[in-house]
């Protein structure tokens, strides 16, 4: 089980320029990936995106890479365009010391320059190598989070079996009582042109009405479905939520059909414990 949210970095050296990478996770419903990088390397993104698809299957990812420069790096003032501009002003004026704002000059964009890194095939190995460490870092820290969903997940399931069980004890007496009830009541009733068969069946149809037999042996089978999915290694994350929307709804009419307020507060509980679940079950991939 993997989490979608986490987050790896990475920081290495090509002769004197640093390169700085990071990749986030968010939750979405579905896999989208976006990559950041400077002009210089952009070639590189669909490489990257294949290696990250080998490891997240659901979510939004975010990489960046950013390369730092060294001050010897920096941009550089263009001194020969700058001695011609000033030669051909004094030209002009005549006095070549008449330049009182040197602002005017120096917003030429072509005063500054810096020279562009070509990167050679061993560059760009390297840049990939040390991606494909931090993917897998990053794939690590989602594990380990995921690792801390299922143990959050498998306690609320286990109060959920707990509550279920209550449930079944609670309906199982309620069947003797309202068996009993009816018997007593029935008793004490005089018939007087009533048939008795047809109000035996009338009475049955009622119990069963009332009767959640049915919506706890469908509760149990989820239940028993979302244990066998979370120990699955993949993108389990939606079929969990398909689950959970199914064992909701089975709680749901179990506590409308249930004649018992007792059993109404047990499904007040489940849902409770559901929701925690759901809630967890979203940030899983």
């Amino acid at each position: 089980m993997k989490s979608m949210t986490s987050s790896a970095f990475r920081e290495f050296v090509i002769d004197s320029l640093t390169f700085f990478l990071e990749i986030k996770g968010y939750n979405h419903r579905f896999l989208e990936i976006k990559v950041n990088l400077p002009d210089a390397l952009s070639f590189l993104e669909r490489e990257i995106i294949t290696e990250i698809k080998r490891y997240v299957k659901r979510g939004y990812v975010v990489f960046s890479l950013k390369i730092h420069k060294s001050p010897e790096n920096y941009s550089r003032l263009n001194i020969d365009l700058l001695s011609n501009i000033l030669k051909d002003l004094g030209k002009i004026t005549g006095n070549s010391e008449a330049i009182y704002n040197w602002k005017e000059i120096l917003a030429n964009p072509q005063i500054f320059f810096t020279e562009n890194r070509i990167f050679n095939d061993e560059d760009c190995k390297k840049i990939i190598s040390e991606t494909k460490l931090l993917i897998e870092e990053f794939d690590r820290y989602k594990r380990e989070e995921g690792e801390s969903i299922k143990k959050a997940i498998l306690e609320s399931l286990n109060k959920i079996e707990t509550l279920l069980s209550n449930v079944k004890r609670e309906e199982e007496n309620w069947q003797k009582e309202a068996k009993l009830f009816l018997e007593k009541k029935l008793k004490e009733f005089e018939f007087n042109n009533i048939n008795e068969d047809r109000l035996y069946q009338e009475v049955a149809l009622l119990l069963m009405k009332t009767d959640i037999n049915e919506e706890i042996t469908r509760i149990d089978e989820f239940i028993r479905r979302f244990y066998e999915e979370i120990k699955k290694d993949g993108s389990i994350g939606k079929t969990l939520e398909f689950i959970l929307q199914e064992m909701n709804r089975e709680i749901n009419t179990l506590s409308s059909k249930t004649a018992k307020t007792s059993i109404m507060f047990y499904a007040i509980d489940l849902k409770k414990e559901l929701e925690k679940i759901r809630e967890l079950t979203l940030n899983i991939e």
